[in-house]
């Protein structure tokens, strides 16, 4: 459960949005937003008039609708400034504008003032806890297009990788050059080419390695950050406790959110989901190159 919330958050997003997208999403945050504030209103025990209601319910997704234009700018910088924007970064960027809304942006008043209420008669202000739905409710349906877009397109590259890992085509035996780890008081070398995959569990770093017909192991007294300044470009880092050998990956299997690879031996390495825009091209690198 938790190993896919994470997979969802660390999604990549494609930020390729136009006008006409814009103005879609800000119509329908406003509609969304004065909606369900209206409706949370009408449900409410107290002695509002209808007009109240409807002045509160434009007001609240008129606020909204700023913030999120807002929300929207700054996702837009953290895009420029990262070069990738993730589901986490747009949870989080509309958190802050549903913050910035309901605290900082009260409108009510002016609503009232301009249609001659009183605002001492007008509706309940709706509570922070109540409006969380509602929040919750747009974030998911603004983040959901562009995420589907970006699985097509993902599931796409991992298609065509897939066919030519499985029609044979040539991968690179990677470098020969030899490495040396510490292990205890003791070093030992493997060559690189035969190194399939290091691996952090339960705190231990191990390096898995091809013997004869065989896959063994052993601890090392390293961890796993060290070992990487060791690794030819054949290697990469695909999850925060394991880096593989990229001339070994046989083929990759996906699950929904859920990728991983399956490497020589039959051993599947699950993958970093906001690894996987950087690990594909390195494989088509790697096949390239073989």
């Amino acid at each position: 459960m938790m190993e896919s919330l994470r997979n969802y958050l660390d999604s990549t997003l494609p930020w390729v949005v136009g006008a006409p997208q814009y103005l879609r999403l800000f119509g329908t945050v406003f509609l969304l937003v004065s909606a369900g504030s209206a409706l949370v209103h009408l449900v409410l025990p107290g002695s509002a008039t209808a007009l109240q209601v409807l002045s509160h319910g434009l007001s609240i997704g008129g606020a909204y609708t700023v913030v999120v234009a807002l929300a929207c700018a700054a996702l837009y910088a953290v895009r420029r400034a990262f070069d990738r924007l993730l589901v986490w970064h747009v949870w989080l960027a509309s958190l802050a504008a549903f913050l910035t809304g309901y605290f900082f942006l009260p409108l009510d008043n002016v609503v009232f003032w301009m249609t001659d209420n009183a605002a001492s008669v007008h509706a309940e202000p709706i509570s922070f806890l109540q409006l969380l739905p509602i929040w919750g409710l747009v974030t998911y349906f603004f983040v959901q297009p562009f995420l589907s877009e970006s699985l097509r397109s993902e599931l796409v590259k991992v298609r065509q990788l897939n066919a030519l890992l499985e029609a044979g085509s040539p991968i690179t035996d990677g470098a020969v050059e030899p490495i040396r780890f510490r292990s205890g008081k003791l070093d030992f070398v493997l060559e690189a080419r035969c190194i399939r995959n290091v691996t952090v569990d339960d705190h231990y770093c191990y390096v898995h390695y091809r013997h004869g017909e065989e896959y063994k192991k052993r601890d090392l007294a390293m961890p796993l950050r060290d070992v990487l300044t060791l690794l030819p470009s054949s290697f990469a880092q695909v999850h925060r406790s394991h880096v593989v050998n990229l001339t070994h990956v046989q083929s990759i299997r996906r699950h929904q959110r859920n990728v991983r690879l399956v490497l020589g031996g039959g051993l599947e390495v699950p993958v970093s989901r906001h690894r996987l825009n950087d690990l594909l091209p390195l494989l088509r690198r790697q096949l390239r190159l073989g």
